[in-house]
């Protein structure tokens, strides 16, 4: 079996490394090797022209300038929005149920991978802790590996097993991690969260997504029993409703007794939590996000964020403004799961305006003419307000329950647009 070669820290050059055309890819989100792109980015100018490849960034240390440098992402949410404050030409529309096979079919192609790592175990096996998402794939096309070896990563069950044949060069560097805490949970997202969990009921399997909706979501879930999370992404709050027991997954269909999940997006609480911990599995979107997977459970629940809405129930929840600040992501994956499931929800859940409060994010018609879920596969939507039932209604009904649970300030000018919409 091959063994990767160990690397000084001070010894890595990507300019010896990086061929002119390379695509660089880096495991993505919490899971990024913060002090591998720090280096790339300090060492970028000496570099041949290579392009920039990531799924989601929240690290902001790789700068936007650099000329030899071409950035292409799956979408422009959080750091990454930055690549794309002048035009989202290089984005790449797709479901995360798509991507494994994208990337697997080079679609994008990526030459060099950078990851971090914990380990290694008695086997020799290494672990990647946060996340895998697609690095599996990557890895296998790939004609270089390099892992930054962190002790500091939690070591986590599931998929993240990385055999050390598939790692050519190994870094040495202890690296705090990325952590995502969330910003105190106000009374608009207190409000929409009792919305929300008023529409899951008992021995539910749900998926929720990141931010301060989804950990409001999670404290507002107190008086359930018996729930079970699939999702793409889990924060603090999940650590909480396991650690009472209100998620048991003891009445799931599919992996009974395990929060399955593609990545950990929270704090140290929730990694030392994930830490060796067999009731947490990270899996790949193979796995988390596929049909076939999701299938199986009766009693879905899929709780999303959208950027704004239509009043006809158009989502999107990619860009603002003009702006592309968003990901395609799961969305779709999960809304579709969630309307086939027998006694299923898809919940839509958003702030009726702007944090300035100057703008509806209900509106008469999608600005940008993104639509990331379509009208066809709406079901709830939640804000303070109230939640608006979508499913099998009319447009003008759905115009009217959209109107009913805007900010009251735009009802009356929400209004007189539907007039025309119908």
């Amino acid at each position: 079996m091959k063994t990767p070669v160990r690397i000084a820290p001070e010894d890595l050059d990507f300019a010896r490394l990086i061929r002119a055309g390379d695509t660089v890819g880096w495991a993505q989100a919490t899971a990024e090797p913060v002090f591998l792109t720090r280096m790339l980015n300090a060492q970028a100018a000496r570099c041949p022209p290579f392009r920039l490849f990531f799924a989601l960034t929240f690290a902001s240390d790789f700068a936007a300038d650099h000329p030899n440098v071409t950035v292409t992402a799956f979408g422009g949410a959080s750091a990454g929005r930055r690549f794309f404050a002048s035009g989202a030409g290089n984005v790449i529309p797709a479901n995360i149920s798509a991507l494994c096979d994208l990337i697997a079919a080079g679609r994008p192609r990526i030459d060099v991978v950078l990851l971090q790592v914990s380990g290694p175990d008695a086997a020799g096996n290494y672990n990647a802790g946060l996340g895998i998402e697609c690095l599996r794939e990557a890895m296998a096309g790939a004609r270089l590996v390099i892992a930054q070896l962190n002790p500091a990563l939690p070591w986590t069950a599931g998929d993240t097993l990385i055999e050390p044949g598939m790692i050519d060069m190994l870094v040495p560097a202890r690296h705090k991690l990325l952590e995502l805490p969330a910003r105190r949970i106000g009374p608009i997202e207190r409000a929409i969260a009792g919305h929300v969990a008023s529409l899951v009921p008992d021995r539910a399997t749900i998926e929720l997504g990141i931010g301060l909706i989804p950990e409001a979501v999670t404290a507002a879930l107190g008086d359930k029993r018996g729930l079970g999370i699939h999702s793409g992404a889990i924060g603090d709050g999940v650590a909480d409703l396991m650690a009472s027991g209100i998620v048991d997954n003891r009445h799931k269909e599919i992996d009974p007794g395990i929060t399955v999940t593609l990545m950990l997006m929270g704090t140290r609480r929730l990694y030392e939590f994930a830490d060796r911990n067999p009731q947490i599995e990270i899996r790949s979107p193979r796995h988390t996000h596929d049909a076939l997977v999701l299938g199986q459970f009766r009693r879905f629940v899929a709780i999303n964020a959208a950027l704004e809405i239509d009043l006809t129930g158009q989502v999107n929840a990619e860009t603002a403004q003009g702006q592309h600040i968003g990901v395609v992501g799961g969305q779709m994956d999960f809304v579709r799961a969630a309307n086939r499931s027998p006694e299923g929800r898809s919940i839509i859940a958003l702030q009726s305006t702007s944090r300035d409060r100057r703008r509806s994010r209900i509106v008469a018609r999608l600005a940008d003419g993104v639509v990331t879920t379509p009208r066809a596969d709406a079901d709830c939507v939640v804000t303070e307000h109230g939640i608006a039932e979508l499913k099998g209604r009319t447009l003008a009904e759905r115009a009217r329950a959209l109107i009913a649970i805007a900010d009251p300030n735009f009802r009356a000018e929400l209004e007189r647009a539907s007039e025309r919409l119908v």
